[in-house]
C-alpha cells in the first residue's frame, strides 16, 4: 500500500556514503529526542472543568515557538552543518547528490540530509519514523474547532481541513524534516485561531473596528506583485500588515510601542531556525521572496488560521483529499471571517477608519467572490505579465528550497512536470475567476501590466489613485519616488522580475513537457469574459471542453 518499500540495493545506497554511522545514528537521536522534548515540555496542564488548554488562550501564541524554546541549540546545529564546508569533511558531508537542476544551491544542512534518509530507511523496512506528527494531540485540537463556540458560521469546517491536512502531512512523499517544520506550523496556527476568536469574544468592541475600502492585489503570482505592493506601502495612509503582527496578531498592536513590541523579538528569534535547517536557507528563499520581521508580508497567513493553506501545492500532492478540500468555496467563508478578524485586531488602535494593503494573490484571486462577501467595497489592483515568463518563474519557486525542504530526496525531480501542470492549472483557475467576477465587479478593478509598470512606476500609480479616487499626498508621492529610485527599482529589476533569459524560460517548459503556445493559448482563453469562453472551448473541443482545447493546441505543437 502506502509504504513503497525501496529494494535492497536503494536501501543500501541511502547510508553507504556515510562511513561514520555511529556518530550519524547518535546525532539523529539526540536531535529526535530534544524535539520530543521541547514538544513535551509546552504541553500545558489541562484544565479542570475538562476544556482544552488553547481554550483558555486569548494571545497568540509564537509559531516559532520551537525554535524560541532550544535556541541555545541552533548554533551548535549550525556549526555542525558548516563542517560539509570544510575540505576536511567534505568528502564525507558533501551534498553533492542534493544538488538539483533547478535549484543546485539550496541543499539542507547535512544533519536534515541523513535524517532525512535514515527515516525514510526505517520507513521503507518497518513503516515507523523516526519523526511524527502529534496526531492524537493534533485531533483534540481540531476538536476544540468543531464546538458550537467556535463556529464563525453554518458552513465552519475549519476543522475537517485541518484533519486533512494533517493526513496530507503523513503521506509517503514528505520528509522527516517536512514532518518537523509542519508539525510546528498547523500547531500554532490552530492555537493562533483558538486564541484570535477568544481574545474577540471576551473583547467585542473589537469587531466593531471599520474595514474601508482595502487595497487588495490579485492576479497570477510573478506578476511584480511584490514590487507593487511594496511601492503602495509607502503611503502613510494605508496600514500595512508586518509579518511579526501576523504571525502573532492579538493582543492589538498599540501605534505608541508598535516599533518595539517584544514580538517582534519573539519571531526574530524563530527566524534563526532556517540557519540551522540549512546555512543556505533563508538566503535562497529570498532569491523568490523576501521577507523579515519588519517587512510587509501578504496576508495568505491568515487563512492558514482557518485550516486553508494557501500555498498548499509545495507541500501537499495534487489531488490528495486535503487539495480538493482546498479547492472547495465553501471552504473559505470561514477563512475570511477569520481574515477579517485579524484585519479588525490589528486596527483597533489605529485611527478609524483603517484602510488596509493586502496581497496574496494565490488564494485571493481564486475566491474573488468569497473575499468580496467580507470586502464588499475593496479596490481590487489586478496584475499581469507574459505567462510564459510567469510560470516557469513560478514553478521554480514551487519547486525550491522549501519544497526540497519538505519532500523526501529523490522525488523532486519526478515531481517538476506534476507541480507545473498544477500550477497551470492554478493560473487558468486565476484567470477565469477574475474574468468571471469583472462582469459584476469591473469598477473596482485596476489593471496593471509588467511593461507599463517597470517602464513608469510613478505614472502607474497616478493612474490608479485616480481610477479610485483616492488620494495622493506629497509625502507618499515622495516616498514613493525615492523608493523607485533607490534600491527598490534596482533591485527589483537585478532579482526575480529583472531580464530572464527567454531560452532559460524555453528549456523549462520544454523540460516539464510543455510549450509557449499552449501556455498562452490556455491562459488566454482562461481570462476571457465567461460567455467567450464557453464559446472557444466548445469551438475547441465540443463536449471535451479544456480537454478538447488542449489536444487541439497539441496538435498545432505537432505540427510546428
Amino acid at each position: 500500500g502506502r509504504r513503497g518499500v525501496e529494494s535492497a540495493s536503494t536501501r543500501g545506497h541511502i547510508l553507504s556514503r556515510y562511513k561514520h554511522p555511529g556518530m550519524i545514528l547518535i546525532i539523529i537521536g539526540l536531535l529526535t529526542a530534544l524535539c520530543k522534548w521541547a514538544w513535551s515540555a509546552s504541553s500545558a496542564a489541562k484544565p479542570a472543568d475538562g476544556r482544552h488548554p488553547i481554550e483558555l488562550l486569548e494571545h497568540a501564541p509564537n509559531n516559532y515557538e520551537l525554535a524560541s524554546a532550544i535556541s541555545w541549540l541552533l548554533p551548535i546545529l549550525g556549526w555542525f552543518n558548516r563542517l560539509e564546508d570544510s575540505s576536511n569533511w567534505a568528502w564525507l558531508l558533501g551534498a553533492k547528490d542534493n544538488a538539483q537542476w533547478w535549484t543546485p544551491d539550496a541543499p539542507l544542512g547535512w544533519i536534515f540530509r541523513v535524517l532525512n534518509k535514515v527515516d525514510w530507511a526505517l520507513y521503507s523496512l518497518t513503516g515507523l519514523r523516526i519523526v511524527n506528527m502529534q496526531r492524537k494531540d493534533f485531533l483534540a485540537k481540531c476538536a476544540v474547532l468543531d464546538k458550537p463556540a467556535y463556529k464563525l458560521c453554518e458552513g465552519d469546517n475549519s476543522a475537517e481541513g485541518f484533519r486533512l491536512m494533517l493526513d496530507a502531512c503523513e503521506a509517503d512523499h514528505i520528509s522527516a524534516t517536512g514532518r518537523m517544520m509542519l508539525n510546528q506550523l498547523m500547531n500554532g496556527w490552530i492555537d493562533t485561531r483558538v486564541a484570535i476568536d477568544n481574545y474577540c469574544r471576551n473583547h467585542p468592541d473589537v469587531t466593531a473596528t471599520q474595514i474601508r475600502r482595502p487595497v487588495i492585489i490579485i492576479g497570477c503570482p510573478r506578476t511584480a506583485s511584490t514590487f507593487m505592493h511594496k511601492l503602495l506601502a509607502k503611503d502613510p495612509a494605508l496600514r500595512k500588515p508586518l509579518f511579526w503582527e501576523l504571525a502573532i496578531p492579538s493582543p492589538p498592536p498599540d501605534p505608541t510601542t508598535y516599533d518595539n513590541d517584544p514580538r517582534r523579538e519573539l519571531v526574530s528569534t524563530g527566524f534563526k531556525s532556517f540557519d540551522s535547517i540549512s546555512q543556505h536557507f533563508y538566503t535562497d528563499v529570498h532569491k523568490y521572496h523576501y521577507f523579515g520581521v519588519d517587512e510587509i508580508e501578504e496576508d495568505s497567513v491568515l487563512v492558514h488560521y482557518a485550516g486553508v493553506l494557501a500555498m498548499h501545492g509545495i507541500a501537499f500532492s495534487g489531488d490528495s483529499p486535503y487539495a480538493l478540500w482546498q479547492k472547495r468555496p465553501d471552504t473559505k467563508e470561514a477563512a475570511y471571517k477569520v481574515h477579517k478578524k485579524v484585519l479588525q485586531i490589528l486596527g483597533t488602535k489605529w485611527p478609524q477608519p483603517v484602510q488596509w494593503l493586502l496581497k496574496a494573490p494565490t488564494i485571493h484571486s481564486c475566491f474573488l467572490e468569497e473575499l468580496l462577501k467580507e470586502y464588499p467595497d475593496a479596490c481590487l489592483i489586478v496584475t499581469h505579465r507574459r505567462p510564459v515568463e510567469v510560470l516557469p518563474s513560478w514553478c521554480k519557486f514551487v519547486l525550491s528550497p522549501m519544497c526540497a525542504t519538505l519532500w523526501k530526496h529523490g522525488t523532486k525531480k519526478s515531481l517538476a512536470r506534476v507541480k507545473a501542470l498544477e500550477q497551470l492549472e492554478l493560473f487558468e483557475r486565476i484567470e477565469e475567476t477574475i474574468a468571471r467576477v469583472r462582469q459584476t465587479h469591473g469598477r473596482q478593478m485596476f489593471d496593471v501590466h509588467y511593461d507599463e509598470l517597470m517602464k513608469n512606476p510613478m505614472e502607474i500609480v497616478g493612474k490608479c489613485y485616480e481610477h479610485f479616487e483616492m488620494p495622493l499626498s506629497a509625502e507618499a508621492r515622495e516616498k514613493m519616488q525615492h523608493f523607485v529610485a533607490g534600491r527598490g527599482m534596482s533591485g527589483h529589476q537585478n532579482s526575480k522580475f529583472g531580464k530572464v533569459s527567454t531560452q532559460e524560460h524555453a528549456d523549462f517548459l520544454a523540460a516539464v513537457g510543455l510549450s509557449e503556445i499552449e501556455v498562452t493559448e490556455r491562459l488566454r482563453v482562461a481570462a476571457l469574459p465567461p460567455a467567450e469562453r464557453a464559446a472557444a472551448l466548445k469551438a475547441a473541443g465540443g463536449s471535451n471542453g479544456q480537454n478538447g482545447l488542449v489536444n487541439g493546441l497539441a496538435k498545432v505543437n505537432g505540427a510546428h
